[in-house]
């Protein structure tokens, strides 16, 4: 059920030469025809050569099996005009875990849906030049924790683009990008996630231009420890959309992020070199950005119950530092936190938080800049970061008014020139 590109008749079955004919498959090599199974289009994948663009026609794939992809420089296309013309449905899987897995250089996946896949759903691993492009991934069910952790995922992969994509219920985080370097995460839409974008032990990422709406948090940028790539810095998140992430965490229990507060626009974690410029913070009820040390996110695991919170790593750094804040918008943000944050904080707290930890290292530096003009901002804690302590509880901004140098000029990726 494979065909060359071009000239299809009406119901998409049969395809003519390439080079000919219809516009929808101009660039494509090979056509996979509608209603092709798993089987037929896993052998395309297996005998696809360097530099092909594979097209899927219009219509619904049911497919009972994860595919994977391992040669260089493949493109898998659906419909640029529309991408939910071309439905990729995992419903009935009973083989492998995620729907789709690459590891060749050069892989981009465009203009397609996917649904209902019973791990994460595209997955690039240790791989470069990746990009996501105007994906759709959604699960049926809703928001619940027995769907798929990760929608899009790259995970060990250098010069990683996702672009114009929108995650609907991810168990874990909607867009993740993990222990990877240059990257670009722009113009995406994600809801009804547990996390909309997580960005975590990654070096040099670009968040912009994104909508993060009803997540349990809008944004993580994060440093865990116990990854085999063991820091993450030079991230700048700008010109985003971080509005009402309210959601009920419905993450695995035990994972990482079934520990994060509901009502965050942005969490940032023991990341360094991290800035925040530009972006709409709006409805966040416990706080519009929380910016903590590892031991500070290890109590607040504690206080949502968490069993097992005490996992450390000698080699990586569990505090932030250069934190740099500037120029963003903040409306209604704190105005209900979440019962485990107000325990450790109060019940109505400001629209930017930061846990106040200053490890020795760094007492001379500047750990934390909010900008020429900086907006009320609360420390707390003692010095270790962790206990609410009124009479180190800091509401002047001022104290916090310098700049920092940005984490980088600019972001380059091959694929985007």
């Amino acid at each position: 059920m494979l065909a060359p590109a071009c000239g299809d008749d009406d119901d998409g079955d049969t395809n003519g030469d390439a080079g000919g004919g219809d516009e929808r498959y101009a660039g494509c090599d090979e056509v996979i025809k509608k209603g092709s199974d798993a089987e037929t289009i896993q052998t395309a994948l297996i005998e696809a050569k360097t530099k092909t663009t594979l097209c899927f026609a219009d219509g619904v794939y049911k497919l009972d099996r994860e595919l994977s992809l391992s040669v260089n420089d493949v493109t898998l296309r659906g419909n640029p005009k529309d991408r939910n013309a071309v439905l990729l449905d995992y419903t009935e899987q009973t083989e492998g875990k995620d729907a789709l897995s690459a590891t060749g250089a050069g892989f981009t996946i465009e203009h397609l849906s996917v649904k209902n896949s019973h791990g994460n759903a595209i997955v690039a691993k240790g791989t470069e030049r990746v990009t996501f492009r105007n994906l759709k991934v959604t699960w049926d069910a809703g928001s619940i924790t027995s769907n798929g952790a990760y929608a899009v995922y790259p995970l060990g992969s250098t010069d990683v683009l996702v672009e114009d994509c929108e995650i609907v219920g991810a168990s874990d985080a909607g867009l993740y990008v993990g222990q990877s370097k240059n990257i670009i995460v722009r113009n995406n839409v994600v809801h009804g996630n547990v996390t909309g974008i997580e960005i975590e032990n990654s070096d040099g990422a670009l968040v912009t231009g994104n909508r993060a709406y009803d997540n349990t948090a809008g944004i993580l940028v994060f440093v865990l420890p116990n990854l085999e790539k063991k820091d993450g810095s030079r991230t700048i998140v700008e010109d985003n959309e971080l509005e009402d992430n309210n959601r009920d965490n419905f993450g695995e229990m035990g994972t990482t992020v079934s520990f994060v507060p509901p009502g965050l626009g942005v969490l940032v974690l023991a990341n360094d070199q991290t800035e925040f410029r530009k972006n709409k913070f709006t409805g966040n009820k416990t706080s519009g950005l929380l910016a903590v040390s590892y031991a500070t996110f290890q109590t607040i695991c504690v206080l949502n119950g968490g069993k097992d919170c005490e996992s450390t790593d000698p080699m990586t750094d569990p505090e932030l530092s250069k934190l740099y804040i500037h120029d963003n918008t903040f409306t209604n943000n704190g105005q209900n936190p979440d019962p485990g944050v107000a325990a450790l904080l109060g019940n109505k707290l400001e629209a930017v938080l930061w846990d106040g930890r200053k490890p020795p290292s760094q007492v001379d530096q500047d750990q934390l800049c909010l900008g020429d003009k900086p907006p009320s901002v609360r420390q707390f804690g003692d010095q270790d970061g962790i206990w609410y302590d009124t009479e180190k509880h800091l509401t002047d901004g001022s104290k916090y008014n310098c700049t920092l140098p940005a984490p980088f000029d600019e972001i380059k990726l091959p694929q985007d020139e």
